[in-house]
């Protein structure tokens, strides 16, 4: 008989998790507090949570409708375009040679970080050489930041998780121009957090990672399907053809222990929910609000999560009525939001182009009126398009997430789970876990993969284990 397995949470570590055991046969039951799978990626406005919303006229189904934000997915994000593969979407993903980093700095002037064709390494020292958004004495430091994380010559210091980014920017020589036009919009992308929040050692991994490696892990993609179409809807197809039950709208307020093994979920209509192993894909303060507190005090693992912190995130999406080519991504220096994602839309329906405006890490933002969000928003469209000056607004949506990421501070890596937790049939999944990586779609995905591959892992171990005991008696 097939093991079960309680997933508790349908985000994307959660449904990765899912898909891996329900298609290696697995009898999995998958739990979702709201009406709709997809956790933090998408918001409707129907489910519980931390989201405020603003809906305008974007018609239903659209990607500017639900996403939180602008799907933009980098070369390195390898577990997630293996996912979307496994799907038969990844087609749908498109890395085009002219899509890059592009800063949009104080004049205003846009600059493109190049990607030449070299290797990984050597590609993102020249792109730093060539770099015109920086003084060249500026260039210079930049390109030796990044030749000298690269070689290791002189080793990294090994302080480097408990001082900032900043701190350590600053102790190589990166000039206060060059922290906040390059490194600063770069970092607020790629991991939710400034330079002087982040920990020194998420930020060098962050561009060992994305620079350092591969040519192609720093390439970029803006697909025109959103995140449901490429991997939510597919995601529950597969999931539900495999045999997996998926019951929306079901709350879990409670998980059961005794001695050394998890024995059961309470769910909000008071019954019990039971497995062989259970897999919670929960953000880490709603999993903290599950545990009882025996767990909290008895093990540094649980009580480490309450030491988490996140992250906020303001996103307003903005259809006007014109028409882009391409799919563009602009970082912003010294301005209100931090990034632009502009997209054609699609819909034969409703013309125009969609302009996603992120701001990270800025809580007050959150309490703003709607207008006078969506004015500062087309004020910067304004001043990153000024051909636009006279587009018209065809509809907007705001999105305030007071928990938007796992920030990085410094110490942070420290109090990451990994996924296996001290009881034995209990995992964790989440972009907060150890993964390695910022909080982030891809980081989400690898959990997921990770706890999956854990539970098939034991099994085959425990299988095995109990042929040879057999065949000994034999």
């Amino acid at each position: 008989m097939s093991s079960s397995v309680l997933v508790i949470g349908g985000g994307p570590a959660g449904l990765t998790a899912a898909l891996r055991l329900s298609t290696r046969g697995y009898a999995v039951r998958l739990l979702e507090q709201r009406s709709e799978l997809g956790g933090r990626l998408i918001s409707s406005g129907t489910g519980p949570g931390d989201c405020r919303t603003r809906h305008g006229s974007f018609p239903h189904g659209s990607a500017a409708y639900t996403e939180h934000f602008p799907t933009v997915l980098l070369g390195c994000h390898t577990a997630t375009l293996t996912v979307l593969k496994s799907l038969g979407t990844r087609h749908l993903v498109e890395f085009p040679q002219q899509l890059r980093f592009e800063f949009l700095l104080p004049g205003p002037r846009r600059v493109r970080l190049g990607r030449p064709w070299v290797p990984g390494p050597f590609g993102a020292i020249l792109s730093a050489a060539t770099f015109r958004g920086l003084p060249l004495r500026d260039r210079w430091r930049v390109l030796n930041v990044l030749e000298r994380t690269w070689e290791g010559d002189p080793a990294l210091s090994l302080d480097l998780e408990s001082r900032s980014g900043e701190d350590w920017l600053k102790d190589i020589g990166q000039s206060d121009t060059a922290r906040a036009q390059f490194w600063t919009p770069l970092a607020r992308f790629l991991t939710g957090d400034d330079v002087a929040v982040i920990s020194a050692s998420a930020l060098i991994n962050m561009v060992r990672r994305c620079f350092l490696s591969a040519r192609q892990h720093s390439a970029l993609a803006i697909p025109t399907r959103g995140i449901t179409s490429l991997l939510l809807e597919p995601i529950h197809d597969r999931i539900a053809r495999s045999g997996a039950v998926i019951r929306l709208e079901t709350r879990a307020t409670q998980i059961r222990f005794d001695t050394n093994r998890v024995i059961g979920v309470v769910l909000q209509d008071g019954t019990v929910s039971s497995a062989d192993w259970y897999l919670v894909a929960l953000p880490h303060r709603q999993l903290v609000a599950l545990l009882p507190e025996r767990a909290l005090t008895h093990f540094s693992y649980f009580q480490q999560l309450t030491q988490l912190t996140d992250s906020s995130a303001l996103t307003l999406h903005v259809r006007i009525d014109c028409s882009v080519p391409n799919p563009q991504l602009l970082l912003l220096a010294h301005r209100t939001y931090h990034w632009i994602v502009c997209r054609p839309h699609h819909d034969s329906e409703q013309k125009g182009c969609i302009m996603s405006l992120v701001a990270v890490g800025r809580p007050e933002l959150l309490e703003r009126p709607d207008q006078e969000l969506l004015d500062i928003a087309l004020s910067e469209v304004a001043y990153a398009f000024p051909g636009l000056t006279t587009a018209k607004v065809l509809g907007s949506r705001i999105i305030r997430q007071p928990h938007a990421y796992l920030s990085m501070r410094p110490g942070t890596s420290l109090l990451r789970p990994l996924q296996q937790s001290p009881y034995p049939n209990l995992l964790l999944a989440g972009d907060w876990t150890d993964t390695g990586l910022p909080a982030s779609l891809e980081g989400a995905v690898l959990s997921g993969i990770r706890c999956a591959e854990a539970i098939i892992t034991t099994e085959a171990t425990e299988n095995l284990s109990r042929v040879g005991r057999r065949q000994a008696r034999g």
